[in-house]
């Protein structure tokens, strides 16, 4: 062995191939575990929600693999040309050549001798398609082109009706749009959009940028060569740029508006796209002949497409100016269709308009009191809590409990009766520690266990939420650990490690065995090794509907869309309602607004987590989706919801948005813009129960008030009001004020500050402020009788603290000549008594004062209706006695704390009061009320306390 042998190491070879296998499988593993998760969750996806979760997948292939291959597909097998394939072999010959280019060879450099091999070729295409259905993929493209194999009509047949459009002046008829422009919106929405997109990309990559690419490698290799002179491919840019003007008219057809000049830009475009055409055409023939392109050719182009332009400029001036002169002649038409097209985006067609006649009707003093009873129950369905109210009374019933929040506030009805459920999100407490946070999260904290706290919106008083609600834990929903983690439990284990000592035995979830929940999440590889995982994932409701069901809009106007709570008496589930929004800018006159829709409502079970789709539509989107999903969807709303139903607010205030502007359906008048209504700032809609004209009895109502757009007064130009009753649900009734009536309709701005400047009001806030903070609430109108009122509640907190107390309600005239008409009392009954009085120009009638025995039995009359017996029992020995709360009942003014109180009390222990009765003794001038209450054995007194006469 020679000296040289000695000096080559083998082991050091050898080490350096081990260390690159080790290096290469801690990378393979660093990967798999990397993606692992992510391959593991879809996986998890599929097994848990089947079709239901890979149908939206199948619909995004498939219009991806359409738009991708109309794109991207190159068809031109005899050249076989790729910029990508070139440009990589290019970059690896600068490299082997050391950026030396002038060294490569010239077929390297010009992209005109490049040629794929016909496999290569073919290969490419669909390597491109695949790799282009990613980045072109719309769901609701491939879902319509589905839905056409399976019969679904989208009137794609009918768009060359289309190009006549910008060539015919429309009459001033909104038919016109009805008939040639509505039928279209299917394929116009749905269709049309994607694909002009995608045509544009292929005119660009494969036509455009192509021959671009061509022209320049072909003369930077001119230039290469000495005393070559460079020939500029003067056909070739004519064409291209004869083409995008083209391709450039061609998207004109479909505008979002079309005036008089539309046709002219049409005209002028296709001119001068044929004028370069021609001169490209000329220019090939001359290359070929070898004949050069002098500059007089050069500045014979430009001159014409010059000409072309000013010709259209000139012509779109001049009509202009005759516009400006002759504005409702010339724009009257189109605007019309605009009018038209709006109305149908928006369905202000089903828009009910009835005028609203209304004035200042005294009532004679000796027929107020019958007046007041005779719409006594309509008074007593006036909504006096608002949302910030019925939170704040409702925040400290969740006590000391660390690992629950408040998430959202909902009106709800049940029974013609309103009220404000409150739903409750899980979330760690800020003294956990780090090291319990994955067990806390995950295992412990997986629910709510008492979701829901329900407030009358009538009366201010706190309802046992089990009235309603018989499932109140909530595993699906929104907000905290619901939102930002999955929650899970061993099988094997048998036993809960959940809070409120329950274990889970929903349907919803899935179970992971190993070796798959190690992947799933490393610390069962530790803790579980062994054993399967039951795990529920995409517990927030909004990310379960995204994944399953993503062809709706879940946000709007940066804020989630409104679900509530319903039950049909057993299980409780969140009504979500499913708004389309659909992309009108290709829809002419639409002016780029959006086309929406409801197509239904989506009822999640908060337990198990299942969803069940109702689709209520008949639009044409609602048809597309039954088709699609005509095994997953119900068109029957069950009979227990109907009285449950409630029409979306967001649609509601986005249909009157546009209702602002295109209830005017005379072009001369919005034109002019004077006639033109806005909601007024900080108005959100008001769900009441309400009886406006119209309505034989009162009726659960969005209400949405309007004022004159830019008018310096604040006078209401009238209002909107949304029926939610099934059988009526989504109809919109606005109730229009005169624009030239003497009595106007005050708005809810210039209501609160004629309330504020009250004296009466005041002094009386003074005294009420004496106590603690003072707020007013919502100003919502109500139409008594023949009386339009605002009522308006006035909210005290003792001490400054939260808000927990109806102080005071006033009724403020809507009406007005010039003088404003307020009452003010304890109930609502009482503030429009007042009120009448006022307007009838008599001093306010006295309250009648009735006496304590009479207010003890108004009282007890609350626990006769509700089945409870009272009764005088000599001794009571309970083992523990909790007072729930006491109040002083010695007048009419203090009527408003002391039903609530007592309403509250009976709802919360009634069901558990042993044999239904109500315990009765006497202390003084006190009077306490208890039940006994068996709690494991253990006899629990709980009661309240009622003064029924002033302190002394």
């Amino acid at each position: 062995m020679d000296y040289g042998d000695r000096e080559r190491p083998p082991e050091v070879r050898g080490m350096s191939w081990r260390m690159f296998w080790i290096l290469f499988i801690v990378i393979v593993l660093f990967t798999v575990w990397l993606i692992g998760g992510q391959v593991i969750w879809f996986w998890l996806n599929v097994e848990e929600f089947g079709e239901l979760f890979t149908r939206p997948f199948y619909f995004e292939t498939l219009g991806g693999f359409i738009l991708a291959a109309i794109a991207l597909l190159r068809i031109d097998f005899r050249n076989r040309r790729s910029i990508t394939w070139w440009f990589i072999r290019l970059i690896l010959r600068v490299f082997r050549s050391r950026g030396e280019i002038l060294s490569i060879p010239p077929e390297y450099l010009d992209f005109t001798y490049f040629r794929l091999s016909p496999v290569k070729f073919a290969l490419w295409q669909i390597t491109k398609v695949l790799v282009g259905m990613t980045i072109f993929a719309n769901i609701i493209f491939g879902m319509a082109v589905q839905a056409m194999l399976n019969g679904w009509e989208s009137n794609i047949t009918n768009i060359p009706e289309l190009f006549t459009l910008p060539f015919a002046t429309p009459p001033l008829d909104m038919t016109y749009a009805q008939q040639n422009v509505v039928p279209l919106a299917p394929v116009l929405t749905l269709l049309i959009s994607p694909i002009l997109m995608v045509l544009g990309v292929r005119l660009i990559l494969l036509v455009g940028f192509t021959q671009a690419v061509k022209v320049g490698t072909s003369a930077f290799l001119q230039s290469t060569e000495p005393g070559q002179q460079v020939n500029v491919p003067l056909a070739t840019i004519e064409g291209l740029i004869a083409l995008a003007l083209t391709w450039t008219g061609v998207n004109f057809f479909f505008p979002s508006y079309i005036d008089y000049n539309t046709k002219y830009v049409i005209g002028g475009l296709f001119v001068a796209a044929a004028l370069l055409a021609v001169f490209a055409f000329l220019d090939r023939s001359r290359r070929k002949r070898r004949l050069p392109i002098t500059s007089r050719a050069i500045v014979l182009r430009i001159v014409s497409v010059l000409i072309v332009v000013l010709f259209v400029g000139s012509l779109v001036t001049v009509q202009n100016s005759i516009a400006d002169a002759r504005k409702v002649e010339w724009m009257g038409p189109y605007t019309t269709q605009e009018i038209s097209v709006n109305r149908y985006l928006a369905q202000l067609d089903a828009v009910n308009e009835v005028r609203y006649n209304f004035s200042i009707t005294p009532v004679a003093p000796e027929r107020i009191k019958q007046y007041v009873a005779n719409y006594s129950e309509l008074l007593s369905k006036v909504r006096l809590w608002d949302l910030e109210a019925s939170n704040a009374k409702l925040k400290p019933e969740i006590g000391l409990i660390p690992y629950v929040d408040f998430e959202d506030s909902d009106i709800l009805r049940f029974n013609n009766t309103l009220y404000w459920s409150a739903s409750m999100k899980p979330v760690l407490p800020r003294t956990v520690e780090s090291g319990n946070r994955w067990f806390l999260e995950h295992m412990y904290y997986t629910h709510v266990p008492n979701g829901f706290l329900l407030l009358d919106g009538h009366e201010g008083t706190i309802v046992n939420s089990a009235k309603f609600f018989q499932q109140r834990q909530i595993y699906y929903g929104e907000g905290g650990l619901l939102t930002d983690t999955w929650a899970a439990y061993p099988l094997k284990s048998g036993r809960s490690a959940e809070v409120g000592d329950t274990l889970y035995n929903g349907t919803g979830g899935i179970d992971i065995r190993p070796p798959l929940s190690w992947i799933f999440d490393s610390t069962f590889l530790v803790s579980f090794p062994d054993d399967t995982v039951h795990a529920l994932r995409y517990k927030d409701v909004y990310d379960r509907m995204r994944m399953l069901y993503p062809y709706f809009m879940y946000d709007f106007v940066g804020k989630p869309v409104d679900m509530y709570p319903v039950t049909d008496g057993k299980n409780t589930y969140w009504a979500m309602p499913l708004i389309v929004g659909l992309d009108g800018g290709d829809i002419p006159w639409s002016t780029g607004r959006p086309l929406l829709r409801q197509v239904g409502y989506a009822l999640i079970d908060i337990y198990n987590g299942n969803i069940q789709v109702i689709v209520t539509g008949n639009d044409f989107f609602s048809q597309l989706f039954k088709t699609s999903y005509g095994d997953y969807v119900s068109t029957e709303m069950p009979d227990w919801l109907k009285d449950q139903t409630r029409y979306p607010e967001e649609l509601f205030e986005w249909r009157v948005s546009m209702y602002n502007y295109y209830h005017v359906s005379d072009p001369a008048t919005f034109i002019s813009a004077k006639d033109f209504f806005e909601v007024p700032a900080g108005l959100d809609t008001y769900y009441v129960i309400s009886k406006p004209p119209l309505f034989n009895q009162p009726e659960f109502l969005g209400i949405l008030s309007l004022q004159l757009r830019d008018s310096p007064g604040r006078n209401l130009a009238g209002y909107a009001v949304v029926r939610n009753d099934y059988s009526s649900l989504g109809q919109i009734i606005f109730y229009q004020v005169p624009l030239d009536s003497s009595t106007k309709l005050l708005g809810p701005t210039a209501v609160l500050e004629a309330l504020q400047k009250d004296k009466d009001y005041a002094e009386r806030k003074t005294l009420l402020s004496s106590a603690g903070g003072v707020k007013e609430g919502d100003n919502i109108l109500y139409r008594i009788g023949d009386q339009d009122v605002y009522f308006i509640p006035v909210y005290t907190a003792k001490s400054g603290g939260v808000i927990t107390q109806m102080g005071l309600v006033a009724a403020v005239g809507a009406s007005f000549t010039g003088q404003t008409f307020i009452g003010l009392g304890s109930t609502t009954e009482e503030a429009f008594s007042n009120y009448l009085a006022k307007l009838g120009g008599v001093e306010a009638p006295p309250v009648e004062e009735i006496g304590a025995s009479d207010r003890r039995a108004l009282i007890e009359q609350i626990f006769l209706d509700k089945g409870l017996k009272v009764v005088e029992p000599k001794e009571v020995h309970p083992d523990i006695v909790f007072l729930e709360g006491n109040v002083t009942y010695a007048s009419a003014q203090d009527r408003n704390n002391t039903v609530p109180l007592v309403t509250s009390f009976v709802g919360n222990w009634s069901s558990a009061a042993s044999e239904g009765r109500i315990l009765r003794w006497r202390q003084d001038s006190v009077v306490n009320y208890g039940m006994l209450v068996n709690v494991n054995g253990i006899v629990e007194l709980h009661y309240i306390s009622i003064s029924f006469e002033k302190p002394s």
